[in-house]
């Protein structure tokens, strides 16, 4: 009788470890996204704003003052969080002519991104991935260059970004860091210009805010 009383005992104790052991797992695949309020709800608009992002390419460079992505928060405190979002603005204000970026080959450029919605993942791991609808793509027009051959369209089929992930009860602020994205050139687009380089390699920093203010995240 005091066997079986000891194996019941042992028993509920492995069950006891075992259900404490997957809730301690669980916990750890939690990632858990929260401004200066709390816990941010799905449906909130949490926005990515950089201003150091800049394409390098074989031509010269591509350097906008601004670049700001809105999303939609869709899934918040899970493994993979997610949002979407529906346009980003890239801009600036180069040789004073209103929303013109800088490039050091062919002058002032307008940027125009596409391919829309853009759906993003965010993973405990640290990693940001944003993809496009078929494919993440920009559209530079060149100021200075006669139409209708004075764009180039470079696509990539995600980019992906690394963010510093806190540990629970200690959360981080969410910066995400692009580092040399490989963007290429479609050269089928409309008005693709003779001085179009073959690809470009994206690199900045976001930071990721809502109306609240700083986005943080912990596990």
């Amino acid at each position: 009788m005091k066997r079986i009383k000891m194996l019941g005992v042992s028993a509920v104790a492995v069950t006891a470890l075992s259900g404490l052991m997957a809730s301690s797992a669980m916990a750890g695949a939690i990632g858990i996204i929260k401004d200066p309020t709390g816990v941010v709800p799905v449906g909130t608009l949490i926005t990515a704003a950089s201003t150091n992002l800049t394409t390098v390419t074989a031509a010269g460079n591509l350097e906008c003052e601004h670049n700001v992505l809105p999303s939609t928060l869709t899934v918040n405190s899970a493994a993979k969080d997610k949002s979407t979002s529906t346009e980003e603005k890239a801009f600036g204000n180069y040789l004073g002519i209103e929303g013109a970026c800088k490039t050091s080959a062919a002058g002032p450029a307008l940027i125009e991104t596409k391919n829309f919605p853009w759906p993003m993942e965010f993973t405990t791991k640290g990693v940001a991935t944003v993809k496009g609808t078929k494919k993440v793509g920009f559209t530079s027009t060149f100021l200075a260059l006669e139409g209708p051959n004075n764009k180039c369209t470079f696509e990539a089929s995600k980019i992906l970004s690394t963010f510093p992930v806190g540990a629970a009860g200690s959360p981080v602020p969410v910066v995400f860091t692009t580092t040399n994205q490989v963007f290429k050139l479609n050269k089928k687009a409309p008005g693709t210009a003779p001085i179009c380089p073959p690809e470009g390699k994206l690199s900045g920093n976001w930071t990721v805010t809502d109306a609240n203010g700083v986005i943080t995240d912990e596990l």
